[in-house]
């Protein structure tokens, strides 16, 4: 893997594109990614870009090369589903030019900046998630990349079957956490259905693969207009079980009933219930005809929120090195989710006729 660029280097990528670092905004801070705010040498737009500094550091290249296939869905007379544009992609240099987009929030802002969990913005979310598994499963030879999108770190394999790279990395918490995980046979049955399932080419979609509220960005592009949720982040997509991008985001929402991590994130079961229906019920009409939210497709939804569930709680023991009494909690509702998933569309959000 080569070195990270050095300045001089980046600014020549840069020219390429025609654009060149601004200084009047800061950059956001690093995460899975270098990136930095440009303009456009007019000084007309300003393009946030994304930098693989090396061979290694595919997310810019898979994330790319989705939105060059998605971004059209979104550009469709009344799309449901909004994409932030791409001014440039440049695999061979490693560099992903976006529209920059001001005065957004992403939904883990608003839900703790505001307390509210509106239910036309669950539905937005929900039709616009149903439109592109929809549209993905109808264009299959443009969308179903599998090989090329498929992310092989995909933690639910590890819990089923644990890499030897991986049980290395682990803390003593995470070792423990893992045991408690695999010594519960319903669960694990409920693990393995869920990686069958994926495996069901013609049951799949693309999905985004990393569906969580810091990923969906809602903006108003003028001050009397709806806000719109922009879908951000599409590093992880893939060729996958549907129900996976809903038990992703949702698991964020049952999160803050289970188990608010601060008092901002408190939300009161009714509250789930009526968002989380929404969200579904939306999804449901969007998808294509003969589609059907029916008990095995909620279940699976279930199941995907205890997998998500299990992941934050490895986090927990990955970073803090420690399984502490929320984590425990967390973790005995998920392993209920994976072994019993029945027992919980009618407690998460009600009823949702097929």
């Amino acid at each position: 893997m080569r070195a990270p660029l050095t300045d001089a280097e980046l600014d020549t990528r840069l020219a390429g594109l025609g654009l060149v670092r601004d200084s009047s905004v800061t950059s956001p801070p690093p995460s899975k990614n270098r990136t930095v705010v440009c303009k456009t040498k007019t000084g007309k737009k300003r393009v946030l870009v994304k930098i693989a500094d090396g061979p290694g550091n595919v997310g810019v290249l898979r994330e790319g090369s989705v939105l060059e296939r998605v971004e059209p869905l979104s550009r469709a007379p009344k799309s449901p589903l909004h994409l932030p544009r791409v001014f440039a992609f440049d695999p061979a240099h490693g560099l992903l030019g976006l529209e920059w987009i001001p005065n957004g929030e992403t939904l883990h802002h608003f839900h703790r900046r505001s307390g509210e969990y509106p239910a036309p913005l669950a539905a937005q979310v929900g039709h616009a998630l149903g439109f592109l598994h929809r549209m993905s499963r109808e264009g299959r030879s443009h969308y179903a990349l599998a090989d090329a999108f498929r992310d092989e770190s995909d933690l639910l394999e590890c819990f089923l079957r644990m890499r030897p790279d991986f049980y290395a990395r682990l803390s003593t918490a995470g070792i423990d956490f893992f045991a408690q995980v695999q010594a519960d046979g319903q669960a694990m049955a409920g693990l393995q259905a869920l990686s069958a399932q994926q495996l069901r080419e013609g049951d799949n979609a693309l999905l985004h693969g990393d569906l969580r509220q810091a990923n969906l960005l809602r903006v108003a592009r003028t001050p009397k207009a709806a806000a719109s949720i922009i879908y951000l982040d599409w590093e992880l997509s893939f060729w996958g079980d549907p129900a996976r991008d809903l038990g992703s985001l949702l698991s964020d929402y049952v999160l803050g009933w289970l188990a608010p991590e601060h008092r901002s994130e408190v939300l009161a079961r009714p509250t789930l219930e009526v968002f989380a229906h929404a969200m579904l019920k939306a999804y449901a009409e969007a998808r294509e005809a003969g589609f059907r939210a029916d008990a095995n497709f909620q279940e699976r939804v279930v199941r995907w929120i205890g997998t998500a569930l299990l992941i934050s709680v490895y986090g927990i023991t990955h970073y803090e090195q420690t399984l502490d009494v929320r984590a425990v909690g967390v973790a005995k509702h998920a392993l209920e989710m994976l072994g019993k998933p029945n027992e919980w569309p009618s407690v998460l959000w009600g009823e949702v006729k097929p």
